[in-house]
């Protein structure tokens, strides 16, 4: 092995804590962070597809049924304007409208069990049939419905996402 030299015995001195030469972060948060913009996008397209399915594809002649429907595209598009604010405010409104499609969805989910539940037990086997197509219903919705928002709010709740909106990192 090679010999490496006399070592000194002198202790090297700690290097001068380098000060931070940045300004402090505005309130607007990160601008970087380009997140905010493909999950607001998301969350506009998302919104103008549900809104086109309800209205072309589901539409609904019972009221609370209807009602129901028509939140998600609302709260998605909620979701869709707070997500693109970047603000604190909008941090907050981006995450209360996340939350409103996640309860709707499990509302939803409760909905469909209870559909299922009744074509199984008075229709027989040809409602057992229907009641598993209503099974496999609710596997669509989660993942049609639900992944966005869940995986949205969860980045809010990051400290990278609080940072993007300028929202105190506890």
């Amino acid at each position: 092995m090679a010999s490496r030299g006399p070592r000194s015995k002198q202790r090297r001195k700690p290097a001068a804590a380098a000060t931070p030469t940045s300004s402090p972060p505005d309130r607007r948060g990160d601008s970087r962070d380009i997140r905010r913009w493909i999950y607001g996008g998301l969350d506009a397209v998302f919104a103008g597809g549900y809104a086109i399915a309800i209205w072309t594809v589901i539409p609904n002649r019972l009221p609370s049924a209807q009602l129901h429907l028509w939140t998600f595209p609302l709260a998605t598009l909620v979701m869709a304007v707070g997500t693109l604010l970047g603000t604190p405010r909008g941090w907050r409104i981006a995450v209360v409208g996340g939350s409103l499609v996640v309860f709707s969805t499990v509302l939803l989910i409760v909905r469909i069990v209870i559909s299922a539940a009744f074509l199984a037990g008075v229709y027989g086997a040809f409602g057992k049939a229907a009641a598993t197509f209503a099974l496999v219903m609710i596997a669509l919705v989660i993942e049609v419905v639900a992944i966005l928002p869940i995986v949205q709010i969860k980045y809010l709740l990051t400290r990278a996402g609080r940072r993007a909106y300028g929202v105190p990192v506890a």
